[in-house]
């Protein structure tokens, strides 16, 4: 939920199946705000009820916000505004009362202990409502430390199981670089290892249902678990047609993953105007760690990237590459190479999940 501080208005994101099925064609409804809680707003709006999640520590939200005022909910261009009626149809105020957050809780019939408030806090920090099944999925994360994992799994749609909350962690926590897998090239077949010689989507096809039985097998099934997650986390995040999706290959001995993630313009957008983004994260033996981030329009390219090592020779390079593009029918209009962000060295979700 998002506030514009000049007018009495806030945009609504995440709502989109359940307030479609509310508006059956129409733009606007009209209703009252039946009841406020440190969590949400309740609206009446005809005969239907609807709960929305409300930013408790945004005080420009609550400053119009009361208890049996009229208000209008509005779908422009697909996205979804509540705003306040003119105020010659309102009721006159009456005081608004709040119950704190420990007593919200209580409510719940659950203790207000230090990890209840934190979950509680970071539910309506991240847009949730303050429900009793919201917080008994999450509080026993929260006692073990894990909150931030598991609430990522609760806004992709998932279960927050151990494995689960175990794979998010381990993408939050594993640098991009780091191989899948160490020493597995004789344990491949031949044809295997010949199509995994450089990231790509033969090598990916190659593998599959390939050496599944084996210990890595069983490390790429945990990347297609990760590529799964990560995917829900997108969708669940934007309306746009993202998709992430990863390139096993090997380097040496070792069985190494590329990570790519591609994003396309919203479709409102006039034909000629769309385009995409193209970000790809790649261990490499003489840059180290390797981004590269591609914007496309039609035949132009822009392009960023970032060298953990070396970047300087990688930076020598573009001219070449340039040159290489151009020959294929691209036009490259601008390109930087720089030093790979201490962010992105960290986790993969600097790049793609986050």
């Amino acid at each position: 939920m998002r506030i514009y501080p000049d007018l009495p208005m806030i945009r609504l994101d995440g709502l989109t199946q359940p307030l479609l099925q509310l508006f059956q064609g129409s733009s606007k409804l009209e209703g009252v705000i039946k009841e406020i809680t440190p969590a949400s707003i309740l609206l009446q709006l005809g005969q239907a009820e609807l709960e929305l999640p409300l930013e408790s520590s945004r005080p420009d939200v609550r400053a119009w916000l009361r208890e049996g005022l009229k208000v209008e909910l509005h779908r422009q261009q697909g996205v979804f505004i509540l705003k306040a009626q003119p105020a010659a149809s309102q009721p006159e105020p009456a005081a608004l009362a709040v119950r704190p957050l420990d007593e919200a809780l209580l409510a719940l019939d659950i203790p207000p202990t230090p990890e209840a408030l934190l979950t509680a806090k970071t539910l309506l920090e991240q847009g949730f409502p303050l429900q009793k099944e919201h917080l008994w999925v999450l509080l026993p994360w929260a006692e073990q430390g894990r909150l931030e994992e598991a609430l990522q799994l609760l806004q992709a749609g998932l279960r927050a199981t151990p494995a689960l909350v175990e794979l998010v962690s381990e993408l939050r926590e594993k640098p991009p670089g780091q191989a899948v897998q160490e020493q597995v090239r004789q344990e491949l077949p031949l044809e295997l290892q010949e199509s995994l010689t450089h990231p790509s989507v033969k090598g990916r096809t190659a593998w599959s249902g390939r050496v599944a039985q084996t210990e890595v097998g069983h490390a790429v099934i945990r990347l297609l678990a990760a590529e799964q997650m990560l995917n829900s986390l997108l969708a669940a995040q934007s309306s746009n047609t993202d998709l992430v999706f990863f390139l096993p290959f090997l380097q040496g001995e070792d069985l190494f993953a590329s990570w790519v993630k591609i994003s396309r313009d919203s479709p409102e957008r006039e034909a000629e105007l769309q385009g995409f983004r193209l970000q790809v994260v790649l261990p490499t033996e003489s840059f180290g760690l390797v981004t590269a981030d591609l914007f496309v329009q039609g035949k132009t390219v822009r392009l960023h990237l970032g060298a953990e090592e070396n970047d300087q020779l990688l930076a020598d390079g573009a001219g070449r590459l340039t040159a290489e593009l151009g020959a294929s029918g691209w036009q490259l209009t601008e390109v930087t190479v720089g030093g790979l962000v201490e962010c992105a060295r960290q986790s993969l979700y600097a790049m793609i999940g986050r």
